[in-house]
């Protein structure tokens, strides 16, 4: 754990868990020192479970049971706080509420604060005078509706982020770090898994070059948006489609054995040589086509598609070659 990074999500849990244990320990001496030994149990209870979850997540970077773990955690000490010194402990009800919507996402969040806000309001309900109540409906009707904001917006911003990182923003394949982090990840389950079936097919441009000083880059990327729409079709929830660099690309089949892979590499030949382009460009492909061997690397495995798709150029482009 020391030496990998870690995600956002765990930073959050780690401060949340680690902030709680601490603000709440001071309580836990004043109760003992006051003799209140049911409120004291109950906070050194939260110290403990809290300090607990920090400790689980730094050692294992596991965050789902930690998140749900401090939700459940946040709901019992502020019911159990209440239950116990009556409606002047209420002030616990708020930070509970916005660490929930840190902690999950943006609707379960709601749900969740709504049915606590609710329910808390119900029980103090004979504790309350007017006043009191009108000012707990608008209070927590706020804070609900300012952390559900806050949350939303950064919940959408951290998708298109996510999406940002991992996706080529012209023609919207996975970028050259989503084929890395796939090759990875491939590699290490085919060596797990010694009889699965996974092969890749490198794809190139044939003359694409010539393309964009004849016509213009705004016409080169046009073709490789409508080329990558048109090879998206081909391929199914098990094909993954990647941009390499320039006009390069490549699909990483998971459940595909060579014969299979080298069936829809001939499909996304004769696709694009059929599609009509830009201008009425007519554009043609080169292709390369490796089945994983065991023990080599995902650059290994990719340098033998990339020889692969070499001798379909050397042979005439438009063609496909299966690497030895």
């Amino acid at each position: 754990m020391k030496n990998r990074k870690r995600t956002t999500e765990e930073y959050i849990i780690l401060s949340i868990s680690g902030a709680s244990a601490l603000c709440i320990a001071p309580f836990f001496f004043i109760r003992v020192f006051y003799a209140e030994w049911p409120i004291a149990l109950l906070n050194l209870f939260a110290v403990l479970s809290t300090s607990l979850l920090f400790a689980y997540v730094y050692r294992t970077g596991k965050i789902n049971f930690a998140r749900w773990s401090l939700t459940v955690l946040f709901i019992g000490i502020v019911i159990g706080t209440i239950s116990l010194k009556g409606a002047q402990q209420i002030v616990w009800l708020y930070p509970a509420v916005i660490g929930i919507f840190f902690l999950l996402n943006p609707q379960q969040s709601l749900i969740i604060a709504t049915a606590i806000v609710g329910l808390v309001g119900v029980f103090l309900w004979d504790q309350l005078n007017y006043i009191l109540i009108v000012q707990y409906i608008f209070s927590t009707l706020i804070t609900l509706l300012f952390s559900y904001t806050f949350a939303d917006r950064m919940f959408r911003q951290q998708i298109l982020l996510k999406e940002l990182s991992v996706k080529d923003p012209l023609t919207g394949a996975g970028n050259r770090r989503a084929m890395e982090e796939k090759l990875l990840e491939v590699t290490e389950q085919c060596s797990a898994e010694k009889n699965q079936n996974t092969s890749l097919i490198l794809i190139d441009l044939d003359e694409f070059k010539r393309i964009n000083d004849q016509y213009g880059h705004s016409v080169g990327d046009n073709i490789l948006r409508d080329f990558t729409d048109a090879v998206s079709q081909k391929l199914t929830t098990d094909d993954h489609l990647y941009r390499f660099g320039g006009e390069e690309f490549v699909v990483i089949s998971h459940k595909r054995n060579q014969e299979n892979t080298s069936i829809l590499a001939e499909q996304l030949r004769e696709s694009i040589d059929q599609h009509s382009f830009e201008q009425n460009l007519h554009i043609t492909i080169s292709l390369g086509i490796a089945e994983y061997k065991s023990d080599e690397t995902g650059f290994e495995w990719l340098g033998r598609a990339d020889k692969a798709m070499y001798k379909a150029k050397e042979a005439g482009r438009n063609l496909c070659c299966i690497a030895a």
